[in-house]
């Protein structure tokens, strides 16, 4: 069976090229970045300067160009299409930062998308070109500050940053990454349980932070959620919840890890995966249950009645 290779950035002279940038806090070489990400074509002449490609397979483009708000948080629909397009991927090519970069910057380079929208971070400074103008015009310390932040955000919209992110940087930070791993694990849970797309989306697109919680619970090593069978479940019996209980405590991380903890309990006492999926839904759906009732229990009766997590996001 022949093994399709993808076309890439150069992982090596890419790591190299980002922590350059990344010991470059605020002094020359952050600020030509910057200043190469107000222009598309700038930005690709950039990057040409300081990483090859590899030669491969190149994935189709996003049909038409994308606003800022689509390209930084994708709706379903736009999701749904591009992982349609690049269904063919295989997960050990989608999990590789210098893939996605590579497929962010052709983007770039057709116009599809705008550099500056890579520096958009929901802050006070909404649009990426506002952000970039007002790290640019800055002085003093604190402008420093703003330099890095900014060329942080960009290098994880761009690809990931895995030498401040780790592996989940790629599922959560590039927006295009991102996009095909939610909704690849979307018909994954939906090929093998009686489930809409809808009620999987309804968990895995709560929000931004709570989707990152998920997923570093996915991917971390000896995760009990690293079974298709129980994943689909727990994932399955989280939307069951949150139709029963709107407002349950388990919309928040804090409350998520915890279940998961006390799902990774009773996998250390029986072999979960080997249950039959209706037995093992209504096992998990039972301890999930559990796991809202006790957070019900801890939560203090000043505490508001929203629990629905933030979108908030770090530097780092």
């Amino acid at each position: 069976m022949t093994t399709t290779v993808y076309r890439e950035l150069d992982a090596v002279q890419f790591a190299n090229f980002r922590r350059r940038l990344l010991r470059s806090r605020g002094r020359p070489y952050q600020r030509q970045f910057l200043e190469a990400a107000c222009d598309n074509a700038a930005f690709i002449a950039f990057l040409g300067e300081v990483t090859s490609t590899c030669a491969g397979e190149e994935l189709p483009l996003h049909a038409l160009p994308m606003t800022e708000s689509e390209f930084r948080e994708p709706p379903w629909s736009t999701e749904k299409s591009l992982y349609e397009a690049w269904s063919d991927l295989p997960a050990r090519t989608a999990c590789r930062t210098a893939f996605w970069a590579d497929v962010t910057s052709r983007h770039v380079a057709d116009d599809r998308i705008a550099a500056s929208y890579l520096a958009a971070n929901g802050g006070t400074a909404s649009a990426g070109v506002q952000r970039l103008e007002m790290a640019l015009q800055g002085d003093g310390s604190q402008q420093d500050k703003s330099i890095d932040d900014c060329v942080r955000t960009i290098l994880r919209r761009l690809g990931g940053l895995p030498e401040a992110r780790g592996t989940r940087t790629v599922y959560v930070d590039c927006p295009f990454g991102r996009a095909w791993w939610r909704e690849r694990l979307v018909q994954e849970i939906g090929a093998h349980r009686d489930a809409t797309p809808e009620r999987v989306r309804s968990v895995l697109r709560l929000s931004q932070s709570y989707w990152e919680e998920l997923v570093t619970l996915v991917v971390s090593r000896n995760s009990v959620l690293g079974s298709e069978k129980v994943r689909s479940s727990f994932i399955l019996s989280l939307s069951d919840l949150f139709i029963q209980q709107p407002a349950s405590p388990l919309r928040t991380g804090m409350e998520l890890r915890r279940a998961c903890r006390a799902l990774g309990i009773m996998q250390a006492t029986r072999e979960l995966s080997v249950i039959a999926d209706q037995a093992l839904q209504t096992i998990i759906f039972d301890l999930v249950h559990r796991q809202h009732e006790a957070a019900v229990k801890r939560r203090e009766p000043s505490e508001a009645a929203d629990y629905s997590t933030g979108d908030a996001e770090e530097n780092t």
